[in-house]
């Protein structure tokens, strides 16, 4: 395949690669490994492996794409044609890295050719010429008797063919009788059963190159392991490190089985990781589609909200407009029944009055369009805010998306490049073991064991794994921040009498966007009581859960539909109640985080899948799941350290601290971002319970006792949940309660229990 840049026969060149830039290194290395791998893994598979199924193309360099030429071998174990690498070499001006996996390697002084030679692409390559020479029944001279005849076998003592003649001397012969365990015949390669091991026996030992006619079983460790013979060290290796050859080999096959033992363990890791990884990118991509569906859902409940609030002042501007006009009319119809003679003999004043008459009734009307249309103008606003909104955090999760995606592409190509290092090592170090020839093991298991070695810190090192890569930003479709609402002076008190009468307490209440409303708190006979009320204060469902000793305080929050969150105080229980079936179970908190607590406070988050918890005297929030298991835990500034009331609001959690007597936002971090203000004009500061409405405020009691018993004074204050900024304050005379919104009749309510009383407040919500 010709390269597209230059016309070359070669697909990816050092051309391009050069003039294409650093951005193409990586898929260009993947390409010439991919087919370095390709070509070597029929041979490299198993230390068995049949010579014969190795073709010609098994022994091509990947940079000229033609036989090896004088083999060499990087420190990484890959292999080029020497000439290849002096061409690499002197373009990189030295700088050499591997082409294949990028690792760097020195350049010896005399350049390739001081690189360590390939032993066992060299012994292939003889190999496979040998076998094209017996299977083209090439005329060769016979190395005894000068012959020029078709090849019948090859001496690899004699490195010489022979004729049939002389095959057969060498196997009767007795003075050649060393000669036969070196002899390959064609038969030998015709049967097709020639491994790597078999072919390793038929290469004797190295002869000294002092003394020539005698066999080196000697090892010289202080010349580099260089083969002797017996007689050299009565001679210029006298005083050297001298070892046996098949004992040293031994010992380095011993070391290199224990490294490629390593590696291999290493090689199954870094395949789980990648195969992590792998799972990582699918979750990655699911966690932002379900994002994106989540973000357009709640966008789209807040259009269809905008949409309803424009009908609904559609059809009041109709209905002003034409009430206006019938209580004008039916004043006309009887100021000309009653005047009627009257006008007639005064026309010209009652044209005055008429005329006078149908301009008030035009300005009123042109005043009552003027009201309309700024609400109109305001619900549109908001509509195209919601819209544009929408558009940028689809748009902010989908870069955040590819950018992790992108991420986890490079852990996956790291991995798969280090494992294809691995199996390079392992494949090289696994034929040096099978080898029988000892010199193999001493020339080469060293620097298997140093590459291997090498590639064993580098991942000790750590495996490049992604933290938080499922986490996104947090996206909030803010309308510009909560409008000032004013809490109505009066409240309707609803006196809940089952409750009142039975001398029970209130400590919690809840409201879900239907209208359901359910309090919790306690009964004379210390047991928790569940209870759904409607808005005239009867009963519609009670559930009475646990005993205990102590005061049972219990606590609930809104979940989801049907679904109440509910925690118990002294047994730390965690449960949800279903308002359908009136049915309820629970966790026990202690036994989870193993530890004894006392649950104060709960907030909920349905659509999360969120369930908070915050304990007396515990500076750490718990999370559960609606399956009620523990899924993290946030450890909140060192000021909160006891939580009273705490809520979640589009990813802030705001939190009520007793022991510090303040109001403050934290993220789900549990980094704080702000201190909610006390106004000014009261003494009522310490903030004991808060609420979140439709509309986004934050509503915080602040009271000026922590007295659970008595009634006094109280305010209730409004906040934008975006920078904590106080919106407005109202005062009121309650006994400190936890509060709650619902929507009442179409309008939304504010909720306060009276905890001794059976009773339950509920405050008007109106614009300011």
């Amino acid at each position: 395949m010709a390269c597209p840049n230059t016309g070359c026969e070669c697909s990816f060149c050092f051309v391009c690669l050069k003039q294409r830039g650093p951005n193409t290194i990586k898929p260009l290395t993947s390409t010439l490994f991919f087919f370095s791998t390709e070509l070597s893994t029929v041979a490299m598979a198993t230390v068995a492996t049949i010579l014969d199924d190795i073709d010609d193309k098994f022994c091509q360099c990947c940079l000229c794409f033609k036989q090896y030429e004088d083999p060499r071998q990087l420190p990484c174990l890959h292999r080029y044609c020497s000439g290849c690498l002096d061409e690499e070499i002197q373009r990189t001006h030295g700088d050499l890295k591997c082409p294949l996996c990028q690792q760097e390697a020195d350049v010896p002084e005399d350049g390739a050719q001081g690189l360590k030679k390939d032993f066992f692409m060299n012994e292939i390559i003889e190999f496979l010429d040998i076998k094209k020479s017996f299977q083209d029944e090439e005329t060769h001279e016979c190395g005894d008797c000068s012959k020029m005849v078709k090849a019948r076998s090859y001496c690899f003592k004699c490195s010489e063919f022979l004729c049939d003649g002389c095959h057969e001397y060498h196997m009767t012969k007795k003075s050649l009788k060393e000669h036969r365990p070196y002899l390959l015949t064609l038969q030998d390669v015709k049967t097709k059963n020639l491994t790597l091991q078999k072919l390793s026996s038929l290469k004797q030992a190295p002869m000294c190159k002092i003394h020539q006619d005698d066999v080196s079983r000697l090892c010289c460790k202080t010349c580099e392991n260089m083969p002797i013979c017996t007689a050299c060290t009565y001679g210029g290796h006298k005083s050297h490190e001298i070892e046996d050859a098949i004992s040293l080999a031994t010992v380095k096959k011993e070391n290199l089985r224990n490294q490629l033992a390593i590696l291999t363990k290493s090689t199954d890791k870094i395949k789980q990781e990648v195969k992590k990884t792998l799972q990582l990118q699918k979750d990655v991509v699911a966690t932002a589609d379900t994002k994106i569906a989540k973000l357009e859902h709640d966008a789209g409940e807040q259009l269809n909200k905008i949409g309803k609030d424009l009908e609904v002042v559609s059809e009041e501007r109709s209905n002003a407009a034409r009430q206006t006009r019938v209580k004008w009319e039916g004043e006309r119809e009887q100021r000309q029944q009653a005047f009627g003679e009257k006008m007639k003999r005064r026309r010209k004043k009652h044209d005055e009055m008429e005329h006078k008459f149908e301009s008030n009734m035009d300005r009123n009307i042109e005043k009552s369009n003027e009201t309309y249309n700024k609400k109109e103008i305001k619900l549109l606003s908001e509509q195209g805010k919601v819209e544009k909104q929408l558009q940028e955090g689809k748009a902010l999760i989908s870069k955040e998306k590819g950018n992790k995606l992108e991420k986890t592409e490079g852990v996956i190509v790291n991995g798969k490049d280090t494992i294809e290092r691995m199996q390079n090592l392992i494949e090289t170090g696994s034929n040096i073991l099978v080898s029988e020839n000892n010199w193999t093991a001493i020339k080469n298991a060293d620097r298997v064991c140093a590459a291997s070695g090498s590639l064993i810190l580098e991942l000790d090192g750590g495996f490049s794994e992604i933290d938080k890569v499922l986490e996104y930003p947090q996206v909030r479709l803010s309308l510009g921040g909560a409008e000032k609402m004013t809490v109505s002076d009066m409240a309707v008190e609803v006196v809940i009498d089952d409750i009142k009468r039975k001398g029970w307490f209130i400590n919690g209440v809840a409201a879900a966007p239907n209208g359901t409303v359910v309090i919790t708190g306690g009964t004379r006979q210390k047991q928790a009581h569940i209870s759904v009320i409607k808005l005239d204060g009867e009963i519609s469902k009670q559930k009475l859960i646990g005993s205990n000793d102590q005061n049972p305080f219990c606590f609930c929050a809104f979940f989801r539909i049907n679904e109440f969150a509910i925690a118990t105080h002294c047994n730390a229980n965690i449960g949800l109640y279903n308002t359908d079936n009136n049915t309820y179970h629970s966790t026990d908190l202690c036994e989870v985080i193993n530890k004894e607590v006392r649950v104060w406070c709960i907030t909920a988050d349905g659509s999360n899948d969120q369930i908070v918890a915050g304990c007396e005297d515990d500076p750490v929030l718990y999370v559960l799941n609606g399956e009620l298991q523990l899924t993290s835990t946030i450890n909140l500034p060192q000021i909160v350290r006891s939580p009273a009331d705490i809520l979640v609001n589009n990813g802030t959690i705001f939190i009520c601290c007793e022991s510090s007597t303040s109001a403050y936002a934290v993220n789900m971090e549990g980094g704080l971002l702000y201190q909610l203000p006390t106004p000014d004009s009261t003494n009522r500061t310490l903030p004991f319970s808060m609420c979140t409405s439709n509309r986004g405020s934050v509503y915080v009691l602040l009271v000026e006792s922590y007295d659970t018993s008595s009634v006094q004074e109280c305010v209730i204050t409004q906040y934008n949940p975006d920078d904590g900024s106080l919106l407005t304050t109202t005062p009121s005379r309650a006994v400190r309660g936890w509060m709650a919104t619902a929507e009442i009749d179409g309008a939304e309510k504010l909720l306060l229990p009276s905890q001794f009383e059976g009773m339950l407040r509920v405050y008007g919500l109106e614009e300011d």
